[in-house]
């Protein structure tokens, strides 16, 4: 397969149009047409519907992106190792999660290690970061559950015990252990989406009987964690989830194993990339 003409429809179809694609690779429009229109007569396929100035992608069109993208994002990665072979002088990770409590130590501790790598972080739904990573949004994602496609590598960081955190203005801020049917009449805070308790059986929500009546939902553990600081209810974090806050107490919770894991996952085919292969040591090694 001809590599400029590759380029030509993958910057078409990145940008939305020829002009567009022209501008990004510095080429003129009809240099882009011409490569686009050959690489279509070649292989008999249309991979774009022209409108006057309006460009679509075609279903052919959409199944060859998922494969450029991935052929310009190795492509990206050989440049970047090749550029910096002795050390991590240059590159940029693409990293999400579905909280930042644990996550963000790391990316710190990565930073120090290697400040010329450019990183990037975001939040985003549990259900979606596998997505993400498939198609090349993200680089890593941290998660609370084993990735579940083929095509994904992973590594357990940690699989820790879970306590009742409460405030230190709580009642209970003084007890060293409770006992779970204690916890069925207090207000409990979920900080987690609606879908986890089904996507997770082993969730610690589905394994502690609440009153349905005094249960406080939030979007997320970063939220979860400062609404218990400010005692509007108790929730199950790690001690790494708190990090040692000072306005929360953690509580042994009796007769429950209950335990919480983050797990990092990548794209096997990326596992090789000198960049993400270091950020995973350097996690590993927290």
């Amino acid at each position: 397969m001809n590599h400029a003409q590759l380029r030509a429809f993958h910057a078409v179809a990145e940008n939305g149009g020829f002009s567009a694609a022209a501008k990004a690779l510095g080429l003129t429009q009809p240099a882009i047409t011409l490569q686009v229109q050959a690489l279509e007569q070649r292989y008999n396929a249309k991979l774009f519907i022209r409108r006057g100035r309006h460009t679509e992608i075609t279903s052919s069109g959409q199944m060859l992106l998922s494969l450029s993208k991935r052929i310009f994002s190795l492509e990206k990665e050989a440049h970047i190792l090749l550029s910096s072979l002795e050390k991590l002088e240059a590159g940029a990770l693409k990293i999400s999660a579905s909280s930042s409590l644990v996550s963000l130590p790391i990316l710190s501790k990565f930073q120090e290690k290697y400040p010329a790598i450019n990183l990037s972080f975001s939040v985003a739904a549990p259900a979606q970061l596998e997505a993400n990573i498939l198609d090349y949004q993200i680089d890593i994602a941290f998660q609370e559950h084993p990735p579940t496609n083929t095509r994904l590598f992973t590594s357990k960081l940690y699989d820790e015990p879970l306590k009742l955190a409460v405030s230190t203005k709580h009642p209970w801020a003084a007890r060293t252990s409770v006992a779970a049917s204690e916890l069925q009449d207090l207000r409990v805070i979920f900080p987690f989406s609606n879908d986890i308790k089904q996507q997770q059986p082993s969730h610690w929500a589905n394994h502690i009987t609440f009153d349905k009546e005094k249960i406080m939902k939030l979007e997320n553990k970063e939220l979860g964690r400062e609404a218990v600081a400010n005692n509007l209810g108790v929730s199950l974090f790690t001690e790494r989830e708190t990090n040692s806050d000072r306005r929360i107490q953690l509580i042994d919770i009796e007769g429950k194993s209950l335990k919480a894991a983050v797990y990092m996952a990548c794209l096997k085919e990326k596992i090789e990339s000198r960049i993400i292969a270091s950020f995973f040591e350097t996690a590993e090694s927290e």
